[in-house]
């Protein structure tokens, strides 16, 4: 195989869905680059060769932009590869909507060999085997220069009754040791400032090891140790994994962020109970309280399903009051999808559309206010800021606990990527706004 058969080829991705699967796009583009592929940009769209469109289907607004997605893709006469996880559940469809190659969740170094045997053979390709090793998942090349998404993890046992990605990215396997800090130390040595630790369900990690004996403590730790990076961040956990050693390293290493992305999808146990949840809300409460006993500032946010089949009003309720209780930072709200194959899309008790929307608008009205009052607690502090981008003599970049801080700066390139101390001087809409202290 020529490595070099995408010379003078322009290749694309669109992703929809989690951090996960934008760190999935960025090892396919990386194998389009070994192969001589270059990536496209603003000047170059219009003669792309190859839309890499991954897709998702947690949701039913997912599944819906994933479609859309390739729709669009077909429409710009360039070979249209679709992956990721509603590929895995029904590929036929999307070769239907104008989906060239369609690979699931496994075989993605295969893109691009793909790629080349539909030039020559110009015939529809379809792979989608289930995923059962841990793909080779080193990246070289980021766009983002400040935040880097490590993947130390994919797939999940816990088999929740409303979740279709055990179905579609199979049981929980974990990236080897080694690789992890040596993708970790190359991202450090690229110039990434902060790492945000990623993957299905990353307190599995390291459990299907046979011979190894590391978990996502080790993991942490092991970062942490690496000079230039200077956070450390998890993009999601489960209360369950807020354990007496989990605190006692919070509280050891200063490079861990106060922020955690907290899953708790109900307030109320017996949702929970018919959700497959493992913990209940005294069990989620307890968590918060130790979190708070050694991080006072920590930002901590959550996932929230509304209308799953027989939630009643008053079992909705006890969900927004649990959470107002506990003064959480931010809810990502997700109406209940009913996913073909899993066991609570059997269930009696399905919520119409007209009640789930509006019960997602309460939920909603609750997170912005929620998120306000957090923001206020820090006016008049200064805070460093890790600057993403500028535009205008205006700087944006997020604190140490995720809250997103806009300030002025007349000198746009020197603090890019820098981390900057930001007295913060007002909120709007849960965002910061703050002056640059100057020393």
């Amino acid at each position: 195989m020529s490595i070099n058969f995408g010379e003078g080829k322009f290749v694309k991705a669109i992703t929809i869905g989690c951090k996960v699967n934008s760190y999935d796009t960025q090892v396919v583009l990386q194998k389009f680059i070994d192969n001589g592929y270059q990536i496209a940009d603003n000047i170059t769209e219009s003669i792309i060769d190859v839309l890499v469109v991954n897709t998702c289907c947690v949701t039913d607004n997912a599944e819906h932009k994933s479609r859309k997605a390739i729709r669009q893709a077909k429409s710009k006469g360039a070979v249209v590869a679709a992956m990721g996880c509603a590929c895995q559940t029904n590929p036929a469809k999307f070769h239907e909507i104008g989906a060239d190659i369609v690979v699931g969740t496994s075989g993605r170094d295969d893109i691009p060999q793909l790629v080349e045997n539909f030039f020559k053979n110009d015939a529809k390709i379809t792979q989608t085997p289930s995923a059962t090793v841990f793909e080779d998942a080193f990246v070289k090349n980021v766009d983002d220069r400040t935040r880097a998404f490590l993947k130390i993890q994919d797939g999940c046992n816990n088999f929740c009754t409303y979740c279709i990605v055990p179905y579609v990215r199979g049981r929980s396997r974990s990236r080897p040791f080694v690789d992890v800090v040596t993708q970790a130390h190359h991202f450090a040595a690229v110039g990434f400032k902060e790492i945000v630790i990623s993957g299905i369900h990353v307190a599995s990690y390291g459990k299907d090891f046979e011979r190894e004996n590391f978990c996502l403590l080790d993991v942490l730790a092991q970062i942490c140790k690496i000079d230039e990076i200077k956070r450390v961040r998890l993009s999601s956990v489960e209360p369950n994994a807020i354990t007496p050693e989990f605190i006692a390293f919070v509280a050891d290493n200063p490079k861990f962020c106060s922020h955690l992305h907290m899953s708790l999808q109900s307030g109320n146990d017996r949702i929970l109970q018919a959700m497959g949840r493992h913990y209940t809300t005294a069990g989620y409460a307890a968590a918060v309280a130790d979190l708070r006993k050694i991080r006072p500032d920590i930002s901590i946010t959550t996932d929230v399903i509304v209308g799953f089949p027989g939630e009643t009003d008053d079992e909705f309720k006890n969900t927004l009051n649990f959470i107002e209780s506990l003064k959480l930072s931010g809810l990502h709200v997700f109406p209940y999808s009913a996913k073909v194959g899993t066991p609570a899309a059997k269930m009696p008790g399905h919520i119409v559309g007209k009640i789930k929307k509006e019960r997602a608008k309460q939920a909603v009205s609750l997170e912005k206010r929620l998120a306000d009052e957090f923001c206020g607690r820090f006016i008049d502090k200064t805070m460093g800021v890790l600057v993403e981008k500028c535009n205008n003599a205006i700087c944006e970049g997020k604190t140490e606990n995720y809250l997103t801080t806009s300030f002025k700066s007349e000198e746009e390139l020197s603090v890019i990527n820098q981390i900057v101390d930001v007295r913060m001087k007002s909120y709007n809409n849960g965002n910061m706004a703050g002056e640059a202290v100057k020393y």
